[in-house]
Order: C-alpha cells, then structure tokens, then sequence
C-alpha cells in the first residue's frame, strides 16, 4: 500500500519527538480536541510498526467512529486535523533552534504595547548576543538588520539625534548579508557542477567587485565576518585549486575555531576541507593524504561524527580508508565501531559490511575479508570497485592468478560501461588493472624489469592501488 501524507509525517519523528508531540497535544493551549488525544494514542500503541494501514479510513473509523453515520467524512475531518496540528508542532521545534529570531519577536511584542523597561532590556542582551555570535551567515545578518532597524525606529522618534552612524552600519551588515548568500549560492553550485573561473565571473553579478573588496579587507573580514571569509576560501579553493594557501587558510581557521561553529557551518567547512584533499590526493599529491587525516582526527576529537546523524556511506567509508592508507588500523577500528550506528538505515548493512572487509584486508585476514565484501549488493559504481579492487589485491596474495585475470576482465567492461560517470576515475583504475597484469606477469628475478616497472610507478601518483603495488614490488626485490 502506498504510503499516506499522515504516515510519512509520523514515521519523520523520532520516538522521543513523538513523546514531546504528545505533550504538545496535551497542552489545551494548542489543542482542545478529546478525539485527536484519542487518535494520538492509538497511534502511540503501534509506533514502532506503524504503516498505511494503521491510519488508513477503514481502520480508524472501525476504531474510534464505529456506529456512526458519517464516519469515513468524520475520519478524513480527524486526519486533516491532525496534520495540522502535528505540523504546528514541527513549526514551534524549528522555531525553538532561532532564539535571537524568538527575541526579536519579543521586542516587537514589547514595542507594541509600549513596555519600555523589558523593550530596553531585551534589546541590550540581543546586541550582546550578536555581537558574540561566530557564525555570521545570512541568517545572521538578516536578524541583525532587522533588530537595527527595531532599535533605529526606537531611538528615532528623538528627532534631534544624529543616528547617521547607524544607518551606514546598516548599509554594511546588508552588504555582507548579500556577499555571504552570494558566495554560498556559487560555493552550492559549484559543489554540484565544475565550472571554470571565467564561466562564474561572466554569470554572476558583481562577482569581480566583491572579491576585490574580500581581498583588501581579508584580515578584518577573517575576524569580524568569519563566515564570509570561509566561503570566499571554500570559493577560492575550487576556482584556484592550484594555490594551496588557501586551503592552509580555511584549515588554520577552521581549527582555531572549531567549537564556535554551528553543526551546519562546519559541516560546510568539513566537506570543503575534504573534499580538497581527496581531490589533491587523487591526482597523486600524497602529501594530502596527512591533511585528510589531521582533518578526520580533528573534528572527531570535537565530537563532529557524534552529532552527524543519517552518515552517508561514502562519508564513512572515506573516514575508515584513509585511517586504513594512514596505517593506522586501530584508529579506524575504533571508528569503525564508534560511528556504525550513525549511517542511514538503508545504506547500514552494505556499508558496514563493506567498511569491515576492507579493515580485515589491511589486517591480512582474507578468508574473513572476503566473507563480508560478499555481502555486499553492487549498487553504486565506488562499492562496486573498491570491492573489485581489494578481491584482485587478495587473489595476487593467495596466488590465485586465474581468478585475477577473470575479475579484470569483468572490470574493464563495467568500467568502459561508466566511462562518462567516472571521468578522471576511469584511467586511475584501467592503470590499476593494467599494472596488476604486469605484475602478475613479472619474473621475480628479473632485477632489471622490477626497477622499470618502480620508475613507471613513480610516474603514475595517481593510480589507484599503487602504494600497494610498489609494496609487492619491494617484497620482490
């Protein structure tokens, strides 16, 4: 059965967030309605297996409408009612997160009725509040403005102050509320699509204009406007790969700042700083590799994976394969088993699975490595690789070179299948696959062959496998 806009809503809350819905219905302040109270709790019965059938018309109206005459336009009246109060519930949990925005509608209550001794009083502590407050997104300067322009309307009914200061305040705090939305639209595109520097100066506006004044103002704008200058770096890092300045900047700053920043801002910065260093790493700059890992051990130190609730399975998996290239096995077990529970339930078991093959991999225990890459159902192109990928690298140490040969084979037609999916991906494995014959084929005692084949390797930094390549290499020599 189909699920229902009512079930959706309810399967959205968690167990404890439907405790809470409950008292929020309870409350006659938000609802005077016996029947919903009854309806809640014949839900709250069946929490944990509810489904289209549980609130279906039939089911509810056999229930609590049985005998009367009306009652499928009764039940259809209770559902609708319902909604909308469930959704009032998760308007006032949205709302709780915002306290300047609870404060400033506070202040324009007070105005209003003219209680100037509270007015005066919540005014103060909401400039205190701003004032301290790090994560200055847009959000941020639009409760500004408005507060400002509450404060303006105050002290202006005094006709004889000069209040010009704060006017040009204002002026600025709308300039930088635009340069942040800005900068943050343009840093979202280009995490969706490359584009190259030329293309983002010829279709954004003012784009050459507000750069310029970020970079003449870059130091007061690191310590008065900290997210304007994240997202300039995040920017810069992308258009301008090539300076690494800036991705020691953001690094820097982040780190001197971690704990000041909210869970969506540094998730921003987190996914800038390593999104960086794989893509650095990929083209064979193996010195970002340390970068990687100083950033996963960091945030982590800070209780980032703590609060990262639904973890996709790439997040995860990158986290437990750097910490695996890092050779450092027990840092990756112990993340492996901290944060397993974090990952979304419909990638969990595949992930997990896959996550634990690779660590006994790197463990040499490839009976059992193999047993839990089994598990594991293809159903993306990098699972579907990294699983093939570390099965060739078991078949070479178990001398199963038939095997091997079959695998690449099998490979090289999925990958030629993705070609246009995987862009730079594509020859870093065909070179993995390519390599992985030649050595297969190699005469351990062919000294002379085994140094060429290092100096080829040498040329190749990008090339998935390779550290471990040269490590079977040197076994040889």
């Amino acid at each position: 059965m189909k699920e229902s806009k009512i079930t959706e809503l309810i399967r959205g809350l968690t167990q404890s967030e439907f405790r809470k819905f409950g008292e929020f219905l309870n409350s006659p302040f938000h609802n005077k309605s016996h029947m919903l109270i009854t309806f809640y709790n014949l839900i709250d019965r069946q929490f944990e297996n509810l489904d289209s059938n549980t609130v279906s018309v039939k089911n509810i109206a056999l229930k609590l409408f049985e005998g009367e005459k009306n009652k499928d336009q009764n039940v259809r009246t209770l559902l609708s009612s319902f909604t909308k109060i469930l959704e009032k519930f998760l308007i006032y949990g949205e709302y709780e997160k915002y306290p300047t925005q609870q404060k400033i509608a506070l202040i324009k209550a007070l105005e209003v009725r003219n209680i100037n001794k509270s007015f005066e009083a919540a005014l103060k502590e909401i400039d205190e509040n701003l004032r301290i407050e790090f994560n200055r997104n847009a959000d941020y300067y639009y409760d500004l403005l408005t507060f400002k322009e509450i404060e303006l309307n105050y002290e202006g009914v005094d006709f004889e102050l000069n209040l010009d200061r704060k006017y040009f305040e204002m002026a600025d705090f709308a300039d930088n509320m635009f340069i942040v939305t800005k900068l943050k639209v343009i840093n979202t595109m280009l995490s969706r699509k490359l584009h190259s520097f030329q293309e983002v100066q010829d279709k954004f506006w003012a784009f050459d204009k507000m750069l310029s004044y970020i970079e003449k103002n870059a130091d007061v704008i690191q310590k008065d406007h900290p997210t304007v200058y994240s997202e300039y770096k995040i920017l810069m890092m992308v258009l301008k790969p090539e300076i690494e300045s800036h991705f020691r900047d953001l690094e820097k700053h982040v780190y001197f700042n971690i704990k000041k920043y909210n869970k969506e801002e540094l998730l921003q910065v987190y996914y800038s700083l390593t999104n960086y260093c794989i893509n650095r790493f990929a083209i064979g700059e193996t010195k970002f590799q340390s970068s990687m890992m100083k950033i996963y051990s960091e945030f982590e130190k800070n209780d980032f994976y703590k609060d990262f609730k639904n973890m996709q399975y790439y997040d995860f998996l990158n986290v437990i394969l750097c910490a695996i290239d890092f050779k450092d096995l027990q840092w990756a077990e112990y993340f492996y088993e901290t944060y397993k529970g974090n990952l979304s339930h419909e990638i969990k078991r595949d992930t997990t699975n896959l996550a634990k093959g690779l660590l006994l991999f790197a463990e040499r225990k490839y009976k059992d490595s193999i047993d839990f890459l089994s598990k594991v159902s293809y159903k993306n192109t990098h699972s579907y690789l990294k699983i093939k990928e570390t099965l060739i690298k078991i078949y070479y140490e178990q001398k199963h070179f038939d095997t091997i040969e079959a695998t690449i084979d099998a490979v090289i037609h999925y990958l030629k299948r993705h070609q246009e999916t995987l862009n730079v991906h594509y020859n870093r494995y065909m070179l993995f696959l390519q390599s992985v014959k030649r050595i297969i084929m190699i005469n351990v005692k062919d000294k002379t062959e085994i140094k060429l084949f290092m100096k080829d390797l040498d040329k190749t930094r990008d090339m998935i496998g390779r550290d471990w390549l040269i490590e079977k290499l040197i076994e040889m020599k």
